[in-house]
């Protein structure tokens, strides 16, 4: 399903998406997370995904939220037809969210590639420091 052949590239295989993936998906997920090394998730974007499909991916990947922050450096989706790509990343968006994923829309495999690298660059949480409990302070603009 998951294709690692250039991680810390991973490419989620379009042909894979068919009804009742999502455990299967969970468990491949949980095995990159097991590498304990950064990564990027790239996928093509899939209209017709099942909706149980899609509720089982997304409770997974909030209740997988702090192990994500530390090594999926992003999920980069791809959407070739410009006019859909804002609905695309709203969507996608939905999903995603309360993850911690980084997430960008792009036009192709090209732009895929040369945008991998950069979000790799960028740092998980800091390990050595125990987690904040404090609040957030709001800040004037």
């Amino acid at each position: 399903m998951h294709d690692a052949s250039r991680f810390p590239l991973v490419r989620l295989r379009r042909r894979s998406v068919q009804p009742g993936y999502a455990f299967a998906w969970g468990a491949e997920m949980q095995r990159l997370l097991a590498l304990k090394a950064p990564f990027v998730i790239v996928a093509e974007y899939c209209a017709d995904e099942p909706a149980d499909d899609l509720r089982l991916r997304s409770a997974w990947l909030r209740s997988n939220r702090s192990a994500l922050a530390m090594y999926c450096r992003g999920l980069i989706v791809i959407e070739p037809r410009i006019e859909a790509r804002a609905s695309t990343r709203e969507i996608v968006r939905g999903m995603c969210s309360g993850s911690g994923m980084r997430l960008v829309v792009v036009s192709g495999m090209r732009v895929a590639n040369e945008l991998a690298p950069v979000l790799l660059k960028h740092l998980g949480p800091d390990l050595s420091k125990p987690p904040s409990i404090a609040k957030p302070r709001l800040q004037m603009p």
